[in-house]
């Protein structure tokens, strides 16, 4: 009872505070419908999708208008891209979806910890020229890395390593400045305390970043985890200059290209909805399960002094 009248009295006090500001009740209408407004624009395009997977694409071809509501669910579009015969040319979309993760997943886990513990040394460890090191690494973060395309691809070639998924896995591996930067600043607000009551007990360097600092900045691992998995997961460029003729490596960007002009699958429109739906299901998922840490670490708050 006590709570539902707080809730009575709480309503009644903002009535009458729009009564008394009419104004900002005009205000909040505006910015409502506007907000209305903006949701349908991003959601329209989500609907027309999944709706579009989901209807034969006879009855797609027969309708001159948009097919808001299908008359029957069919399954014909999920059909084509997961059955389509990798001996007649095509790609298998699966197969896409699985090389895409491995690629994304392994540079990507082993380039996260380097840049912890980059970070961490930046951020708690005491050695010379540190601060100059510092910027020399955060200028490179505005180097147009587009425009050494060209040098990298010498590069790789030289190596040996064209038609391979080592240029787009190995750089990796050895962190981001970015995340460098990101990591540092949340590592600055851990208590130096913390740290030395480690020392004290007897820990080592990677004792205290395995056992102490990983887990209190969790949520910003996180956060640099999401952003650099819907970097490699998006990454068409790469996949397109080192791998065009190893069809068996391509990742799902390079699949989906192909189902453009695919002659197994660009006839229906539904697999090519269905195709987009799917690609974009692991980032919706892995943003559902993971929203948490992710609203925590781009906050940059840490463990403050």
């Amino acid at each position: 009872m006590t709570d539902l009248k707080n809730v009575i009295e709480e309503r009644n006090l903002r009535k009458a505070i729009r009564k008394r500001n009419p104004k900002k009740s005009i205000t909040d209408v505006v910015v409502f419908f506007c907000l209305i407004l903006y949701t349908l624009f991003l959601f329209v395009p989500f609907y027309t999708i999944i709706v579009s997977s989901f209807t034969s694409n006879t009855e797609i071809n027969s309708s001159l208008d948009f097919v808001w509501i299908p008359s029957h669910i069919s399954l014909e579009g999920y059909e084509k891209i997961f059955s389509a015969d990798s001996s007649s040319g095509s790609v298998l979309f699966l197969s896409g979806l699985l090389n895409t993760l491995w690629q994304t997943l392994l540079p990507l886990v082993i380039g996260l910890f380097v840049s912890g513990f980059s970070a961490y040394c930046y951020s708690k460890l005491k050695f010379p020229f540190k601060e100059k090191l510092f910027l020399v690494e955060i200028a490179t973060m505005t180097m147009p890395l587009g425009a050494f395309g060209i040098i990298s691809y010498l590069f790789y070639s030289w190596l040996g390593w064209e038609s391979s998924a080592l240029p787009i896995i190995i750089p990796g591996m050895f962190g981001s400045a970015t995340m460098i930067f990101f990591l540092r600043t949340y590592f600055d607000g851990i208590s130096d305390g913390i740290i030395e009551a480690a020392k004290i007990d007897g820990a080592g360097i990677f004792h205290i970043f395995f056992k102490v600092i990983i887990p209190m900045a969790l949520p910003a691992f996180v956060a640099q985890f999401i952003f650099g998995f819907v970097s490699g997961y998006n990454n068409y460029v790469s996949a397109l200059m080192y791998l065009p003729s190893e069809k068996g490596l391509w990742p799902l960007q390079l699949v989906l290209s192909n189902t453009i002009t695919d002659s197994l699958i660009a006839p229906y429109i539904n697999a090519k909805c269905a195709a987009a739906l799917v690609g974009m299901l692991p980032l919706i998922v892995l943003y559902c399960f993971m929203q948490k840490f992710f609203i925590e670490g781009i906050s940059v708050g840490g463990v403050k002094e």
